[in-house]
């Protein structure tokens, strides 16, 4: 696969990959969502808020809210911008019997877009971090003091081309207040996903910023 493969797919067809269980994006996924899992499962208890930055079709956070005890207990915002992945969100929301999950049809770079969904518990950046540049990287990253209720723990990933500068975001995420959680490596795959909790206090919403434009 060339290395802009990843940027010249249509969004909703970038998304026939998970179709194929023997795709090496199949097995990013499933490691998304192992992690997810264990995310909640240490979770305290009570209601639990979520936010997915740029959540394409959701088949990472969607299934694991449906499977795990804990799914029920989470209000989550969604946040996608491409129409059909967005048409595709509707119908698979209404049909997973979870109360919560609110769709915004916007720019997952723009702040505004979460308005009123923060601090959440789980922050998700599912492949965020593959297609933006680095400046748009450090500026996310030093935005989520303001996504994350103190304890709240942020799910990244990154593949492709972005594995040049996933060592560099591991060391944003740890030279400040967020503490390393879980950092898994692909075995068949160059990917890793990682989670990182947030430690420090609750950041400043910045309203009207914007943190991040796909290459």
């Amino acid at each position: 696969m060339r290395e802009d493969a990843y940027s010249d797919l249509h969004w909703y067809q970038w998304h026939s990959r998970y179709d194929d269980l023997e795709s090496d994006d199949t097995d990013r996924l499933e490691v998304v969502q192992e992690v997810l899992a264990s995310v909640l499962d240490t979770a305290p208890s009570g209601a639990l808020a979520a936010v997915s930055v740029c959540a394409g079709q959701a088949r990472d956070l969607l299934p694991v809210l449906i499977h795990h005890p804990r799914g029920h207990d989470v209000s989550a915002r969604l946040v996608e911008l491409d129409p059909l992945n967005a048409s595709f969100l509707h119908g698979a929301i209404g049909s997973t019997g979870l109360t919560g999950i609110d769709l915004v049809v916007g720019d997952g770079g723009e702040i505004n877009s979460y308005h009123g969904a923060l601090p959440a518990d789980l922050v998700l950046l599912a492949g965020v971090f593959a297609h933006i540049d680095m400046l748009d990287v450090h500026r996310t990253i030093a935005s989520l003091p303001a996504f994350c209720r103190p304890g709240g723990v942020v799910v990244w990933s990154s593949y492709g081309p972005g594995m040049i500068n996933a060592d560099a975001v591991l060391a944003q995420f740890e030279s400040g207040a967020f503490q390393r959680h879980r950092v898994i490596h692909g075995t068949r795959a160059d990917f890793l996903v990682a989670a990182h909790r947030y430690t420090g206090p609750r950041g400043e919403f910045p309203s009207g910023q914007r943190l991040f434009s796909f290459k």
